[in-house]
């Protein structure tokens, strides 16, 4: 069994700490504009981050090919549905699946939140580890990332949104 070192920073402004880990994936903090575009969601709704504005917005890439965003879709779903009316918008962004085979695996999920067809997002948000999360604060400004999936990084990402919700601004 592989152990794990973790090295804390203080999110600036946000008040939560971010783990980094030996293995690669982490959650760090990051203070930039984020990328703005246009998505096509399953229902055929086109989704436009500067539409967004004044929420907060945590985009999930993830593919129904990987058994670690299967682990932590659940945890995303519950999330949704305890901070949607306090104005958290979770965007599953999917990538590298075909169109036809996300109907089925939303169902069987459950996925509460809007699922985007894969269109290139993933390499615009250069992300390489899925899944990877990336939190958008109510201006507009991309403010953690978290690589991969294990219980610590998403309570790391959860804080965050949580004492950005508390923000309110």
């Amino acid at each position: 069994m592989k152990t794990f070192g973790t090295l804390c920073l203080v999110l600036c402004g946000l008040g939560a700490s971010a783990a980094v880990q030996e293995d690669g994936g982490s959650a760090d903090l990051v203070n930039e504009p984020s990328i703005n575009f246009e998505a096509v969601d399953l229902d055929g709704n086109i989704v436009r981050l500067s539409d967004l504005t004044g929420k907060v917005v945590l985009i999930n890439f993830w593919g129904v090919w990987c058994t670690s965003c299967r682990q932590e879709i659940p945890e995303l779903i519950a999330l949704d549905q305890r901070w949607r009316d306090r104005g958290l918008i979770i965007l599953g962004a999917d990538w590298g699946d075909e169109p036809t085979a996300l109907p089925p695996f939303v169902e069987e999920f459950g996925m509460s939140y809007p699922v985007l067809l894969d269109d290139g997002l993933a390499e615009r948000y250069s992300v390489i580890v899925f899944p990877t999360s990336v939190l958008i604060d109510r201006s507009g400004r991309l403010r953690l990332r978290v690589e991969g999936f294990l219980p610590e990084r998403f309570e790391t990402m959860t804080a965050a949104v949580e004492q950005l919700l508390d923000d309110g601004h």
